[in-house]
């Protein structure tokens, strides 16, 4: 288990996370929304202990983060950042493969179990056909999948990825949506993802964390959340409730678009 208690966060004397208390469950899956600056990446960064609190804790399996060697938690949490260098003068091979320094000391050897996890994350993602390519010569959607790769590879119960589909074509972002509900209803791997997109977090996650000024504004279950007037209030912006005309579910547009 993963949780918060009165999760205080202050960077450059600005207060990014106020009195947040979380408690995240192995095999579930949850959307971190809100507006820009509500505090989305900072609390993912802080989960990751990129940063201290400034009140308030952090546990995993009720140990203090503040407590937790950098490798312990790497083998517990792994990590894919809103934005990643596709300028790394690697192969896709390599740098899958340094994901397996939680498991190394400077004596270890490759071994059984590495090319077994090594393996698995090149399947999961469809990325078997990558492994000798260089990462700058990936496409974005093909770099995402080899950073999902590269986390999959650490072998943690918990996988944050922050904005997954930011940047990416229609195309990829349905690929990067399917294959992280897989990874979390087949494979078993709890999920937190940050993201934009409302209508994927309401049909896909199981649930919903809502920020707004770094403060909770709504959580929930994800079944529970779709309401107009709640998304107004959380983005100072109009919505309407339609039937998905193929699915029948409720999703949610702007005034604008409708």
């Amino acid at each position: 288990m993963l949780q918060t208690n009165h999760l205080n966060v202050h960077i450059a004397q600005k207060k990014c996370l106020d009195d947040i208390n979380l408690q995240f469950n192995t095999h579930d899956y949850l959307c971190v929304i809100g507006p820009n600056g509500a505090g989305k990446s900072t609390l993912l960064k802080s989960l990751m202990g990129i940063g201290a609190a400034s009140k308030g804790s952090i546990t995993i399996s009720g140990k203090p983060l503040e407590k937790i060697s950098q490798k312990e938690l790497a083998r517990n949490i792994s990590y894919v950042a809103q934005s990643h260098n596709q300028h790394l003068d690697f192969t896709v091979a390599d740098f899958i493969k340094m994901a397996r320094y939680p498991h190394h000391n400077i004596f270890s050897t490759w071994t059984t179990d590495d090319q077994v996890a090594f393996d698995s994350a090149l399947f999961m993602t469809d990325t078997e056909a990558f492994t000798d390519r260089q990462i700058p010569s990936l496409s974005g959607g093909e770099c995402q999948r080899v950073m999902i790769a590269a986390a999959l590879c650490q072998q943690t119960p918990f996988l944050l990825l922050d904005e997954p589909t930011s940047f990416l074509d229609p195309r990829h972002q349905v690929e990067v949506h399917q294959l992280i509900q897989n990874l979390n209803q087949k494979h078993k791997i709890s999920i937190i993802e940050v993201t934009h997109d409302i209508n994927h977090a309401i049909q896909h996650s199981l649930h919903i964390l809502a920020l707004k000024e770094g403060k909770v504004f709504w959580k929930g279950r994800s079944t529970d959340f779709l309401a107009s007037s709640t998304l107004s209030k959380i983005y100072n912006q109009e919505f309407v409730i339609l039937k998905h005309p193929e699915t029948g579910q409720n999703i949610a547009l702007t005034s604008e678009q409708v």
